[in-house]
């Protein structure tokens, strides 16, 4: 078939396909079983990278509306727009969170203290944009077990370090600049990166995080001032630096004077010993951090470190993004610290992760386990399998995770044979062990080839 997408002016190019394809399938003008042209074919003809043509097909394939078959292309699924919703699969592995059952308990008795004894207006009134002294000083706390000595004016508090994020990219870049990440990079980044209109290029990575020769090649090639990158379990490779390693990351940063932004979500629910790169060069390093990943995704509170000559501009861009500080959440978490239900959240989704860690292991028996504590994974996959194809097939099977092509900066990475799999996608571990097993099912199998067009 001939198909030439129109790709709306100002979107991301790799979302604008798929709204293309949601376009044309609504129109008539792509029918259920119709077989798209080549990807090469596609980036042709819109003038724009095979990894973009890619990474679009791989986002159409997770919202089910086209699948690939190994050896015969890409094919418009039977179901329609508007029913696609309904046949999405049942268990989720794509979605990195962490379950909130293991901590329902713990959040039940906070809400309820915090109902006896909160003052409505340090909840419900405006607040400084950095938050008031009693919330930061229980982040300070918070972090100081990370290895990092903070006063309460050193901490600037965020809706979770999403929002911090988006605080730096607008508050430090203008658009057309040069940010440089991980090769593989979460989803988060590439979006704020899409909004600010800033150009994202990928730094080859190690097992042990970002290669210091290919981050100084970038950094002199391409002129960045800006590098943003996790040092404990990053997502989605799980790559955790070495205490060398992040020595060496500051290292090339200085010489080339470049910030680094360290995004350490994981931190704390890993049980990363090693300081973060922050601890070492405070004027170096922009320091991110938020509960969301170690007590409940929903807990939106988080907190960003400026060195001091960024200072005033990132407090301004948080000004300007969320007004008043989460003081719902602050006031929520300083009374969880004080009456340790916040280390007893972190505690229970260690034993969690550690409790489905440990039936992946049973399951799948011949993969590689991560050395910390994890709810995501970054699992190879063998040959004949595609990443595309991989993840395709799950999907009939019922169960979805994401390709490498939906975390790669660049065409070299977006060829990555890996998935991401999501083990706190759901607070049911029946259903987790039955997505694990299809995904063994699928490791031990073959491709289907030349299978009939659905």
């Amino acid at each position: 078939m001939s198909w030439e997408p129109q790709i709306a002016a100002g979107r991301p190019k790799y979302l604008a396909i798929v709204e293309a394809l949601e376009s044309d399938l609504q129109s008539g003008r792509l029918k259920p079983g119709d077989q798209l042209p080549p990807q090469r074919e596609i980036a042709d003809r819109l003038g724009v990278t095979i990894a973009t043509v890619t990474k679009g097909i791989g986002e159409a394939i997770r919202r089910g509306l086209v699948t690939a078959r190994a050896g015969s292309g890409t094919f418009v699924r039977a179901a329609t727009v508007a029913d696609s919703a309904t046949e999405r699969p049942s268990i989720d592995l794509s979605l990195n969170g962490v379950p909130v059952s293991p901590v329902a308990p713990f959040l039940d008795k906070a809400l309820n203290g915090l109902r006896a004894g909160a003052d409505r207006e340090s909840l419900f009134g405006y607040q400084p944009s950095i938050g008031i002294e009693r919330h930061r000083s229980a982040m300070a706390g918070w972090i100081a077990l990370r290895g990092m000595e903070l006063r309460p004016g050193d901490i600037c508090l965020t809706h979770g370090a999403q929002h911090g994020l988006a605080a730096c990219f607008t508050g430090l870049l203008r658009a057309g600049d040069t940010v440089l990440c991980e090769a593989w990079t979460y989803t988060g980044i590439r979006r704020v990166a899409d909004m600010a209109r800033v150009r994202l290029v990928g730094v080859g990575m190690e097992p042990d995080g970002l290669d210091p020769a290919d981050l100084a090649e970038k950094l002199k090639s391409t002129g960045a001032k800006l590098v943003v990158c996790m040092s404990a379990v990053q997502n989605p490779t799980t790559a955790t630096m070495s205490a060398a390693r992040r020595r060496e990351i500051l290292a090339v940063c200085a010489r080339f004077d470049a910030l680094v932004i360290e995004d350490d979500i994981y931190g704390r629910l890993s049980g990363d010993e090693i300081r973060p790169l922050a601890a070492s060069n405070r004027e170096r390093v922009i320091y991110l951090t938020s509960v969301s990943k170690c007590i409940s995704p929903g807990f939106r509170l988080g907190a960003l470190v400026a060195p001091e000559p960024v200072a005033a501009q990132l407090r301004d861009a948080l000004l300007a993004t969320h007004w008043t500080a989460p003081s719902f959440f602050g006031e929520l978490f300083a009374g969880m610290r004080e009456s340790g239900l916040a280390e007893q959240c972190l505690a229970a989704q260690q034993r969690e992760a550690g409790h489905r860690l440990s039936l992946m292991k049973r399951i799948m028996p011949h993969e590689r386990m991560p050395r910390l504590a994890t709810y995501h994974l970054w699992q190879a996959l063998p040959a004949p399998w595609r990443a595309e194809d991989f993840v395709a097939a799950l999907s009939e099977e019922g169960v979805r995770v994401s390709p490498a092509s939906h975390f790669a900066v660049d065409a070299e990475a977006a060829n990555a044979n890996y998935i991401r799999i999501c083990l706190g996608g759901t607070d049911d571990r029946a259903a987790l062990g039955t997505g694990l097993s299809a995904i063994e099912r699928l490791l031990r199998s073959k491709p289907r080839i030349g299978a009939p067009v659905i």
